[in-house]
This record gives C-alpha cells, sequence and structure tokens, in this order.
C-alpha cells in the first residue's frame, strides 16, 4: 500500500494544475465553438468570386470561362484573389496598323474598349505590335499571326513577354481586299488579380490588376462607363445630324422615314462613311423624319423611350 502525504505546497500545486487544465479545456470550447462561423464569414466560395468576375464591366461571361486561384481574405467583407480568365478581342487593321478595338462580355455581346478606356481615364496603347512579321509562311507582311495577337493583348494588360500570364487559344481572320479594314478574333487566356468586397448584394470586384500596371478602383467604372456611352451616342448622331444637313441641301429635303436603318441606307456612303446602325448600348437609334424636320434618339441606359437619360437630336440644326 502506498501513502500519499498531502502537504500545503502539494494541494497548491494540484489546485493551480486543475484550474490550468479547466482553462485549457475553456480556449479549446470557445475555438470550436467560435472559430467555424469565423472561417464561413472571412473565406468566400470560390463560386461567388467567380460570378463577380463574370459580371464585371456589366458582362455576363460562362461559368467555364474564369477560373478562381489563390483566395487571400482579409476581413469579413474583403477578399483578394487571382483569375484565370478566357476573353476575346477584337482585333481591325487601318492604315497597317492593328489595334484591339472590342473585348466580348457576352454572347453576341461587344464592348468598345476606348470606352473602357475612358470610364478608367486611361488611354489604350499602340505602337509595339506593328513590326511586320518575319514568317515566310505568313502572306503579308502584317498579318494577324498568333505572335501579334500576343503582342496585342499582352499591351493592353500593361503585361511584358514572354509571360504565361497571357495565352492565345485561337485565331481567326477576315482580310478583305482593295484596302478595306481587315478584322480578326483573339480568343486568349488572360491572368488577373482582383479585390473583392461584399455587400448587401454579395461579392463584386472592388479593384483590379493586369500586368505591372497599378491597382484600378473600379466602384464608380458604372457610371463613368454610362458617361463614356452617353457621350459616343451624342457623337453618333451628332454625325448623322450633319450627313442629314448634307442629304437635305443636295435632295430638298430630309429622309422621310419612321426607321433609323431606312435613314442610314440613304445617307450611306456618299453622305455618311460609317455605318451607324445602334448605340452604345446595343440598341438601333430611333429616328423620324418629315420633309421639313426629323428627330434622332438614344434610348439611354434605360432602354425605355421618353425617359430623362434619352439622348436626342432634334432638327433642322444650323
Amino acid at each position: 500500500m502506498i501513502a500519499y502525504l498531502w502537504t500545503p505546497a502539494l494541494v497548491s500545486r494540484t489546485r493551480l494544475a486543475t484550474l490550468s487544465l479547466m482553462k485549457f479545456l475553456l480556449l479549446l470550447i470557445s475555438l470550436w465553438v467560435v472559430a467555424p462561423a469565423n472561417v464561413r464569414a472571412k473565406s468566400p466560395a470560390q463560386k461567388d468570386l467567380r460570378k463577380a468576375i463574370q459580371t464585371m464591366f456589366g458582362a455576363s461571361l460562362p461559368g467555364s470561362a474564369v477560373r478562381v486561384q489563390r483566395v487571400n481574405t482579409s476581413g469579413e467583407d474583403v477578399a483578394e484573389a487571382s483569375a484565370e480568365v478566357e476573353a476575346v478581342f477584337r482585333a481591325k487593321a487601318t492604315d497597317g496598323h492593328w489595334r484591339l478595338s472590342e473585348v466580348r462580355t457576352g454572347q453576341d455581346t461587344w464592348e468598345r474598349l476606348d470606352l473602357i478606356a475612358q470610364a478608367l481615364r486611361t488611354k489604350l496603347p499602340e505602337g509595339r505590335c506593328d513590326a511586320p512579321s518575319q514568317s515566310p509562311r505568313d502572306p503579308s507582311p502584317l498579318a494577324m499571326t498568333v505572335k501579334r495577337a500576343r503582342c496585342l493583348v499582352a499591351e493592353l494588360l500593361g503585361v511584358t513577354l514572354p509571360s504565361d500570364r497571357v495565352r492565345i487559344k485561337d485565331l481567326s481572320s477576315l482580310d478583305l481586299p482593295f484596302g478595306s479594314e481587315s478584322s480578326a478574333l483573339i480568343e486568349s487566356t488572360i491572368q488577373l488579380d482582383l479585390r473583392f468586397a461584399r455587400d448587401t448584394r454579395g461579392w463584386r470586384v472592388s479593384e483590379l490588376k493586369t500586368g505591372n500596371r497599378d491597382w484600378t478602383n473600379l466602384d464608380t467604372f458604372a457610371t463613368a462607363f454610362n458617361e463614356a456611352k452617353h457621350d459616343s451616342a451624342a457623337n453618333d448622331l451628332a454625325t448623322i445630324g450633319h450627313a442629314l444637313m448634307d442629304f437635305r441641301r443636295a435632295r430638298g429635303s430630309f429622309v422621310i422615314s419612321d426607321k433609323e436603318s431606312v435613314l442610314i441606307d440613304h445617307l450611306s456612303p456618299r453622305y455618311l462613311t460609317k455605318v451607324i446602325r445602334v448605340d452604345p448600348w446595343h440598341r438601333p437609334y430611333q429616328y423620324d423624319g418629315e420633309p421639313d424636320r426629323f428627330s434622332l434618339r438614344s434610348l439611354g441606359p434605360d432602354g425605355k423611350p421618353n425617359t430623362p437619360d434619352d439622348i436626342v437630336l432634334s432638327g433642322p440644326t444650323p
């Protein structure tokens, strides 16, 4: 038989050990209860971030076009991630110079890159990708090639080549005769760095970084983009209005029609060298013309007639 001698010092050490064990157990319980809730709050699901990227810039990209990578969180409503995005660009060659002109944002929907750049208060790059091709297989020295396409996309994003941040998946070009404007479709895979913020509507992209560029804040982009489109629509209407005045001086009357398509057919190409069919929101311009007057209209961002955001030009004009 072993006898224990309970001295005051031994009793004190036992109580201390018991208290330490209880504190440790309480700590474990608190971590078990609290930690999962915090993890859920600070770690957004990849599908939520992917959806935010799909709808960035007002786009409607398919889910297969976006792959989210390396998600980091710094707060309950803030996250940062890299993503690989399949982007399709339209390039045009004018006077021997290739430039990216549009980006596809949805099924049969394209947005002009110059308007996006205007909304972001930046300028489109130009000049680094016009060197003649050195490949003997190219039909012309300025043919659209994979190398040139990759250069154009990298230049747009501020990526220094060679880099895996820009890859070309497919390339299709249309070379037109007699000096007409050639065009090409460039299917690419690009790497983006993004910051996200969460509000009552869910996660959204708040900042964007490409290549060696600085972070770009997107919180005011939608408003600035509509303003850029408004200016573009006003310029389109002014161009058509001038063509109508030239038509009247030559024919003695404005084009009599209630369809903008009929108007453009009458004006082009003698009075209007640029064919203008739809406004920057991808909707047809509205036209109503009589022998001595006309009205041109864009329905604006809301797409509804006779609302405050309509852009209207009425004539005759000076």
